[in-house]
């Protein structure tokens, strides 16, 4: 699963989404303005209600058909609720994408193989040999 991104894409719900709902569509030709998605790709899209600002919530996005996005609802903490025609939908980086990011100063585990070019650096490490 690869995460995909673009710039200031920013849009709005064409009708309203109950609580349960599993798909969204968003204003007409705006659709494109997020990623397309191929295999097990997604994006995080977050909605938000435009009049109040609340509630916030982070679904995950699963499929992009033109306008209409798969949605997999309350991602990061955030709960599933209703949303109408209007509200925003944007896509933003959440903490969640961030804390996959591998730190410097941090033990990582990587589960896939992976590939560097250029020069890599490793630590000295001592080897004890015990009988």
């Amino acid at each position: 699963m690869t995460i995909l991104f673009t710039n200031n894409a920013a849009t709005t719900l064409a009708s309203g989404i109950t609580n349960v709902a599993t798909s969204l569509t968003v204003a007409s030709g705006t659709g494109s303005l997020f990623p397309t998605l191929t295999g097990s790709n997604i994006f995080y899209a977050t909605l938000q209600n435009a009049s109040s600002g609340s509630p916030i919530e982070i679904v995950k996005v699963t499929a992009r058909s033109g306008d209409t996005f798969t949605i997999v609802r309350a991602q990061d903490n955030t709960s599933a609720s209703a949303f109408n025609a209007g509200d925003k939908v944007e896509l933003r980086l959440p903490a969640i994408v961030l804390q996959d990011f591998p730190q410097l100063d941090a033990a990582n585990t990587f589960s896939a193989n992976q590939t560097f070019t250029g020069s890599t650096s490793v630590p000295a490490m001592t080897v004890t040999n015990i009988d």
